[in-house]
């Protein structure tokens, strides 16, 4: 008998819940009145849906009392809102009119599940027109495409995704030194030229990269750049006044870790303040003995938007990064290729790091007169110090036996540059 009386209890409580809920329900047609199947309807911020049948009905149970809005949404079309007001224990009914006839609703839109493509550059590159619409071979390799590889170092993400470009040095994480159609792809940032000499600046690490630009070919009306075989635009993040944060953590063979933090939000009310703040530290192992390449970045972004027209954004990069002598990743042997184990080394233990600190700062000032013009100026600041050595073999005799030299290998460069211009719309030719 005591367990008769906790089932009606329970059948009881459910509908006592049941009658504290309340139901939607309605009908979608097209614009020629007939019924519109496979439409989703759905509560916006909650899980509750439905999807129309035949007849274009629909019912979502089980809805809390109070003001809701509907989601109707096709697969092609814009989404419609509406909001409605549901009681307990009541039903609402709702209709929806798409714009589509029965006929057009009936097309196939096939849509893969990731996609990679990118129509637009930043305004970093000076242009506003389509990728598809510039008279140049323009690639871009998107965020998506970096997170989903797992892209820890710059020239990984230019050789795995770009064709024809490839990396003939050795310096690994250092430098990105990627060469096509017989000479040295030159490296931007953010629109600036940031190559000093032929090994510099420190590669960006992957944490504040949002996304790459690759020009093939000249591009002197873009960037006054005439070398052959183009270049690429490193586009850092930038805030995009959404509440949010990721944190990653990556490990593999030979002792490498790396973590890397990124948060995005508002420092207003008003969403006028924003930030954006990226961190990251990477340990790195080789299967070579004694070799390591350890890294660490701070990368704090911060815009204003001064009115509806003007904003202005400033960033902060600093780069640290510890490694040992570049010089021993090269092996020589009298005998040819293929002679000598696969992890064998010229580097001894015990040899000081080479320590590098690279910092930069960017402002950035935009401003939109009207719907066809916008004037865009901007500075930048690189501070690049170097302090190491450099180990080569300086004899290697017939019997094998090696002789090393070890020289000092310090370096320091500073730039300031600067950039402003104005894109805009003119029409050309008769009316």
């Amino acid at each position: 008998m005591k367990k008769f009386y906790i089932f009606i209890l329970f059948l009881l409580a459910g509908a006592s819940a049941l009658a504290q809920n309340g139901r939607i329900s309605g009908q979608i047609l097209s614009s020629d009145g007939q019924p519109a199947e496979q439409v989703s309807i759905g509560i916006k911020g909650t899980p509750r849906g439905a999807v129309t049948d035949a007849r274009g009905k629909f019912t979502i149970e089980r809805v809390k009392p109070g003001n809701h809005i509907l989601l109707v949404s096709f697969v092609g079309l814009a989404t419609q809102e509406k909001e409605v007001e549901v009681a307990a224990g009541e039903t609402v009914n709702v209709s929806f009119t798409l714009s589509e006839s029965a006929n057009e609703l009936q097309e196939v839109i096939v849509k893969s599940g990731t996609t990679y493509k990118s129509d637009q550059v930043s305004s970093s590159l000076k242009l506003l027109t389509p990728i598809l619409e510039t008279p140049q071979n323009i690639q871009v390799v998107t965020s998506k495409i970096l997170a989903d590889q797992q892209i820890i170092s710059m020239s990984d993400g230019l050789i795995r995704n770009v064709s024809g470009a490839v990396r003939l040095e050795h310096w690994g994480d250092m430098y990105a030194n990627i060469s096509m159609r017989g000479s040295q792809i030159q490296a931007f940032r953010n629109g600036f030229n940031v190559v000093n000499s032929y090994w510099g600046p420190l590669t960006e690490d992957m944490s504040f990269v949002d996304h790459i630009e690759f020009v093939k070919g000249p591009a002197g009306f873009m960037l006054a750049n005439g070398d052959p075989s183009g270049l690429y635009n490193v586009v850092t993040k930038k805030p995009t006044g959404q509440a949010k944060g990721e944190v990653s953590f990556n490990m593999g063979s030979f002792d490498f870790y790396r973590t890397t933090l990124d948060l995005d939000g508002k420092l207003s009310k008003d969403s006028k303040f924003l930030y954006r703040l990226n961190l990251a530290a990477q340990n790195k192992g080789s299967f070579r003995p004694y070799e390591y390449n350890n890294r660490y970045s701070i990368a704090p972004v911060i815009s204003y938007q001064i009115d509806e027209k003007t904003k202005l954004t400033a960033e902060y990069t600093l780069q640290y990064a510890k490694m040992s002598d570049v010089g021993s990743f090269y092996v020589f042997s009298p005998d040819g290729y293929a002679t000598l184990p696969r992890d064998f080394t010229t580097m001894p233990p015990g040899l000081s790091p080479t320590r590098i600190k690279d910092q930069s700062v960017f402002v950035n000032l935009q401003h939109q007169f009207n719907a066809n013009w916008k004037l865009t100026a901007q500075v930048g600041y690189f501070n690049y110090r170097m302090n190491g050595s450099s180990m080569w073999p300086s004899v290697v005799k017939p019997d094998g036996k090696l002789i090393r030299s070890v020289g000092i290998w310090d370096a320091k460069s500073e730039m300031t540059l600067g950039q402003v211009f104005v894109n805009g719309d003119v029409k050309t030719g008769g009316s």
